[in-house]
């Protein structure tokens, strides 16, 4: 059910079923998740590719997953492993497709709209941006040690995605 009335009030649920106020730090990160994944899916439509979009919307999923989850020492930890792993696979991927697109060339400023296509790219990208800074706001609210692993896939998880959104721009 879609309308369940429970966040009139607003609060909402986290994946445990603790009810937090909706501008609670990891609910709004998620909010900001969600935005870039509609992005994803804007780049989708503009470009008419799938590829690399769909799977980029699938990771960010896994990364909407670990932030509700949030994985606390609970059963599900092999759960939490096998996320952060396939991110981890994720990022190398994408490290290697940076290293082939930008091989010889010199960083520079751009200026975004150049097209649609390259529009909703710096528009995914910079999104992504604001996605990790609301990550680093909510590593540090919940500073805690054993959680301190996943937030470092998931920050650098989305400081590659907004490099490799940017080479996708630049091509």
């Amino acid at each position: 059910m879609i309308t369940t009335k429970k966040g009139d009030g607003g609060t909402t649920s986290l994946y445990d079923g603790t009810r937090v106020s909706k501008d609670d730090a990891r609910i709004e990160l998620n909010g900001e998740l969600d935005e870039l994944n509609a992005l994803l899916g804007l780049c989708k439509a503009v470009t008419q590719q799938a590829e690399p979009f769909e799977q980029k919307q699938k990771e960010l999923m896994t990364v909407m997953s670990v932030v509700a989850n949030g994985y606390q020492s609970r059963p599900g930890k092999d759960a939490l492993s096998e996320a952060l792993d396939t991110l981890l696979m994720a990022i190398n991927e994408m490290e290697d497709d940076i290293k082939r697109e930008t091989y010889g060339k010199k960083f520079n400023f751009v200026l975004p709209g150049g097209d649609m296509a390259d529009a909703a790219l710096h528009l995914a990208r910079t999104k992504a941006r604001t996605c990790e800074r609301r990550l680093v706001t909510l590593s540090n609210i919940e500073n805690v040690d054993e959680q301190q692993y996943q937030w470092s896939v998931l920050k650098k998880y989305l400081n590659r995605l907004s490099d490799y959104l940017y080479c996708l721009s630049i091509r």
